[in-house]
C-alpha cells in the first residue's frame, strides 16, 4: 500500500546524485526514459532532467512501485541489446506500459534542490547545472540561461594549489576525437569554452587562480580571469572557439593554463582548482527577452490593487509619486519593463539592458532595489507596459496618483501653452495693459485681450513721424500717440503716460492730455 507515509521513506537524494555522477551515456539515458515513458529527445541534460524531475515526484507522492522500478533502472541500466529485459525488469516487463500514462513532470517546488544554487551561471531559464559526466571529480558548473552545455572536451584536470610559484595545466584536443566540433564551422551557435573551479563538490561558480594565464597554441587569450570584485559568480568562462585550429581534425591543439596563488579567500590555506573545457550552445539575448516576454506577468490588476491596498494603510501617508520611464542601467526609455519577483517597488528596468548586462558579468542582481532578479524570476510588468505604450517617444517620467492613476504632467504643460497661443490667453497675459489711441479729444483704454475676440487696433490720423510709446512690461503698445497740435511747433519734452489700472471689463474716456506750449513758441 503506497500512502503519503510511505513518502518518508523514498529518498530521492542518492538516485539523483547517481544519476548526475554516473557518466551514462545519451543512448543510456534514452532507454531509462523509454523505459519509464519520458520523452526521448534532447541533449543529455535535458534526458537527465526528465529523470530527476520523475524521481523526484515518485518520492513526493509516495509511489513506491514506480519509484523502485526506476531505482532499478538507474542502477542496473538496460542496454541495447538486453533492453527493458534485463534481469531486473523482467518480471516488470508489463508494468512499464501504464508508465506512459503517468503524471508529468512537474515543476518547482519539487525539483527546488536543483536550483539551490545562488548566483552566478545558477540562473538558467529551464535547464539546471551540467554535470561533467565521466570526469573523475563530478565537477559541476552552475547553469546560465545564455547557454546550454552540450559536450566535455577531454578529461577535467586538477590544478595543485601553488602558494608561492608558478604551475600549469594543460588539455591536448584534436577535432577528429569529436565530432561536434565539426558541426561548429556550421553552427555559429556552438562555442568552446574554458571552465574552471575551486571546489568538486556542488554546483560550481566560474573561478579561476587569482593570477591565471590562458594561452591556445602558444598564444595569449585576452579574457577578464577575476570578473567583478567582491562578486563571486560574476567570472565568465572564456570562450577560445577562434583560437582552435579544426583543420587539418589531426591538429592536436594545446589549451594551456599557467596559475599561481591558489589561496582561498580568506587567506589562510590553499585550495585546487579544476579546469574543464566544454562545447556549449549560445542563446541570444532576443531569445531570452521572447521567453520573458511569453513566460510570466504582473498583470496591471494585481499592480493597482496593490497601490490601493497601500493606499488605505492608515500607517502610510499616500502622495503622488513620479515614475520614471528611463531604465537606470542604460539611461534610456524602457523598451521592456521588467523586475524581479521579490521587487516592492513599481520602478523597472528594461529587460535587454538588463541581459547584457549579465551577460558581462553575471550577479542577477536588481539595478534598483539590490535584491536577487534571477532570469526565473523576471516577469514583465503590464501596468508599465500600458504607459510606455500610451506616452510619447520623449516622455520621461509620468505622476502616479495613490489610486493607480497617472499622468504626464509634461504633456499637460505643453497643452496648455499651445491653447495660451492659439489666443485663450489667462489673465495674467493682459494684466495692466493699456492701450491708447487718438480720437478727438479724447483717450481711450481698450478692454485686455483676454476678453476680446479680435485683439483692438489703433490708427493715428496724424502724418507725422511716430515715435515709441509705452510699453507694458509683457508685451508692446499696439500704436503711439503724437500730442504735438502742429509739425512746426518746437516739441516740449514728452510725458510718458501714466499706467492706467483698468477691470478689465469696459472702456473709460478721460481728457486728453495736453502739454503746456513753450513760453517762445508763437515770438
Amino acid at each position: 500500500m503506497t500512502s503519503m507515509g510511505g513518502s518518508l521513506l523514498l529518498d530521492a537524494e542518492p538516485l539523483v546524485r547517481a544519476v548526475q555522477t554516473s557518466g551514462m551515456l545519451n543512448k543510456t539515458l534514452i532507454q531509462i526514459c523509454a523505459n519509464d515513458g519520458l520523452p526521448k529527445t534532447g541533449v543529455k541534460l535535458e534526458l537527465q532532467q526528465r529523470i530527476i524531475e520523475r524521481i523526484r515526484l515518485y518520492a513526493h507522492t509516495g509511489n513506491v512501485e514506480r519509484f523502485n522500478k526506476l531505482k532499478g533502472l538507474i542502477l542496473n541500466p538496460p542496454t541495447s541489446s538486453s533492453g527493458a529485459g534485463s534481469p531486473y525488469h523482467s518480471g516488470m516487463a508489463s508494468s512499464s506500459s501504464p508508465a506512459r500514462t503517468g503524471p508529468a513532470p512537474v515543476p518547482s517546488p519539487y525539483i527546488s534542490g536543483l536550483g539551490a544554487n545562488r548566483n552566478g551561471y545558477n540562473m538558467g531559464g529551464g535547464a539546471n547545472a551540467y554535470l561533467g559526466f565521466g570526469q573523475p571529480k563530478g565537477i559541476e558548473f552552475k547553469s546560465s540561461p545564455f547557454f546550454d552545455m552540450e559536450q566535455q572536451l577531454g578529461e577535467t584536470v586538477t590544478m595543485d594549489a601553488m602558494a608561492h610559484h608558478r604551475n600549469n595545466a594543460k588539455i591536448v584536443l584534436k577535432a577528429q576525437d569529436y565530432p561536434i566540433l565539426g558541426r561548429i564551422k556550421n553552427d555559429p551557435s556552438l562555442k568552446v569554452m574554458i571552465f574552471c573551479a575551486g571546489e568538486n563538490k556542488g554546483p560550481q561558480d566560474v573561478a579561476f587562480p587569482h593570477q591565471s594565464e590562458i594561452k591556445v597554441n602558444t598564444g595569449a587569450i585576452s579574457a577578464n580571469l577575476r570578473g567583478l570584485k567582491n562578486k563571486p559568480g560574476s567570472t565568465r568562462p572564456v570562450d577560445i572557439t577562434k583560437d582552435l585550429r579544426l583543420t587539418p581534425p589531426t591538429y592536436s591543439n594545446t589549451v594551456e593554463l599557467t596559475y599561481a596563488l591558489t589561496n582561498k579567500v580568506d587567506g589562510n590555506s590553499l585550495q585546487k582548482f579544476y579546469l574543464a573545457i566544454h562545447v556549449v550552445k549560445t542563446k541570444p539575448i532576443e531569445n531570452l527577452l521572447t521567453e520573458i516576454t511569453a513566460g510570466r506577468h504582473i498583470t496591471e490588476k494585481a499592480v493597482l490593487d496593490e497601490m490601493v491596498t497601500k493606499s488605505r494603510d492608515p500607517d502610510i501617508v499616500a502622495t503622488a509619486s513620479v515614475l520614471s520611464l528611463k531604465c537606470p542601467l542604460s539611461t534610456l526609455r524602457i523598451s521592456l519593463p521588467v523586475r524581479s519577483l521579490a521587487c516592492r517597488h513599481n520602478a523597472c528596468f528594461d529587460g535587454e539592458s538588463y541581459l547584457q548586462l549579465q551577460q558581462q558579468g553575471p550577479t542577477w542582481l536588481c539595478p534598483i532595489c539590490n535584491q536577487s532578479a534571477p532570469f526565473r524570476n523576471l516577469v514583465v510588468d503590464d501596468y508599465v507596459l500600458k504607459i510606455l505604450k500610451n506616452t510619447k517617444q520623449s516622455t520621461d517620467q509620468v505622476t502616479v496618483q495613490p489610486d493607480g492613476k497617472w499622468e504626464d504632467k509634461k504633456q499637460e504643460t505643453n497643452k496648455k501653452e499651445n491653447t495660451r497661443y492659439n489666443g485663450v490667453a489667462s489673465d495674467d497675459d493682459d494684466d495692466d495693459l493699456v492701450e491708447i489711441t487718438k480720437n478727438g479729444d479724447n483717450v481711450s483704454m481698450g478692454a485686455p485681450n483676454g476678453y476680446l475676440s479680435q485683439p483692438q487696433r489703433s490708427v493715428s490720423t496724424s502724418s507725422a513721424g511716430r515715435t515709441q510709446g509705452s510699453t507694458s512690461s509683457k508685451r508692446p503698445i499696439a500704436d503711439v500717440i503724437d500730442l504735438t497740435s502742429s509739425g512746426d511747433e518746437d516739441e516740449g519734452p514728452a510725458r510718458t503716460p501714466k499706467r492706467q489700472q483698468t477691470n478689465g471689463y469696459s472702456t473709460t474716456s478721460i481728457p486728453a492730455y495736453r502739454p503746456a506750449p513753450p513760453s517762445n513758441a508763437y515770438r
